[in-house]
C-alpha cells in the first residue's frame, strides 16, 4: 500500500492541512472495514480507483467519485471494493469554506457527493485527476485546483479562521469564553459563524482536537497509563475522557487500542507522550 502526503505551499498553509494519496492493488479477499474518526478537519476527495463502500445504517452503499466529507463527530465506517486509488485535500479546521461555498453545518457527520453542490466541477477534477500520468501529478493537480479557486471572490470569516487555529495549537485547551475575548464576538455570534463555515461549534472542535491528542499518544512507546494520558489531554477525570471517546469512535479506548485501525492512523500525527494500557 503506498500513502503519501505533501504539505501545502506556504500560501496555502493557512487553509490545508495537507494534502494526501493513498494506493493499493485489488486485495483477492473480502477486505476488513475500516475506521475513520473524528480529526477536526474537512475533505474533498477524488477517487481514481474502485468506489469505496460507506455503512450507512446496517447496509454499505457505493460512494460517488467525488466527494465531500464534511466534519465528523462519530464515526464513519467504509470498506474497499476492488483497486484503492483515493486522492484527497485535508483542509484545516475553516479552511475549506475558502475554496467551496456549501452548508458544512448540514454535511456534519457526512460524506456527500460533490456533484451536487458544484456538478461540472466535479466531473472536471474528476477527469483530471484519471488523466494524470502520476501519483505526483495527482497531488500537484489537487494543489492546482486551490491556486485556481484563491482568484475567485471568498465568503471566510478570517476570524473563524482565527478561532480554529487557537483551538488547535491549544489542543483543545481554549474554552469558548477565552475565545470570546480573544477574538471579539458574542458567545451566540461565535457559536452561529463557526455552524456556518465549520459546520460544528467551537466546544465539539475542542474536544475533538483533545480526542486527537490522545490517539497521536498512542502512536508512542508504553509509558503513560489511561488515567494519566486523560489528565495530559485536559479531562478533568478519566471517566469524562472515557465517555468523549466512546462517542467519538464508538468503542473504549481499550478496544480501540487492541484493533485494527491502520486507516484511521493516517489522520493521527504522533505529536504526544507515550500511553500505557495498565
Amino acid at each position: 500500500m503506498l500513502y503519501k502526503t505533501l504539505p501545502p505551499p506556504t500560501h496555502l498553509e493557512p487553509f490545508v492541512d495537507c494534502v494526501w494519496i493513498l494506493a493499493a492493488a485489488k486485495d483477492d479477499g473480502d477486505p476488513e472495514p475500516q475506521i475513520v474518526l473524528p480529526d477536526g478537519k474537512t475533505e474533498l476527495i477524488v477517487h481514481f480507483g474502485d468506489a469505496f463502500l460507506k455503512l450507512e445504517g446496517r447496509t454499505y452503499e457505493r460512494q460517488a467519485r467525488v466527494l465531500m466529507s464534511g466534519q465528523l463527530t462519530r464515526r464513519i465506517m467504509l470498506k474497499p471494493t476492488g483497486e484503492i486509488g483515493v486522492v484527497s485535500i485535508r483542509f484545516n479546521a475553516a479552511g475549506a469554506a475558502r475554496f467551496f461555498d456549501v452548508a458544512y453545518d448540514e454535511i456534519v457527520d457526512r460524506v456527500v457527493d460533490f456533484a451536487k453542490f458544484e456538478p461540472a466541477f466535479s466531473a472536471e477534477i474528476h477527469d483530471r485527476i484519471a488523466r494524470a500520468g502520476s501519483n505526483d501529478d495527482r497531488l500537484a493537480a489537487m494543489i492546482a485546483v486551490l491556486d485556481e479557486r484563491l482568484t475567485q471572490e471568498s465568503k471566510e470569516d478570517v476570524f473563524v479562521r482565527q478561532a480554529c487555529q487557537y483551538i488547535v495549537r491549544s489542543e483543545g485547551q481554549y474554552s469558548v469564553q477565552d475565545l470570546v475575548k480573544l477574538i471579539g464576538f458574542s458567545e451566540r455570534q461565535l457559536q452561529r459563524k463557526f455552524k456556518k463555515q465549520v459546520g460544528i461549534t467551537p466546544k465539539i472542535l475542542s474536544r475533538i482536537m483533545r480526542f486527537q491528542k490522545f490517539l497521536a499518544m498512542t502512536r508512542e512507546a508504553n509509558t503513560l497509563t489511561l488515567a494519566d494520558a486523560a489528565a495530559a489531554c485536559g479531562y478533568y477525570d478519566q471517566s469524562h475522557f472515557i465517555r468523549d471517546f466512546t462517542r467519538f469512535s464508538g468503542m473504549s479506548p481499550m478496544k480501540y487500542l487492541g484493533s485494527s485501525h491502520a486507516l484511521s492512523d493516517h489522520l493521527t500525527t504522533p505529536t504526544g507522550p507515550a500511553l500505557s494500557t495498565k
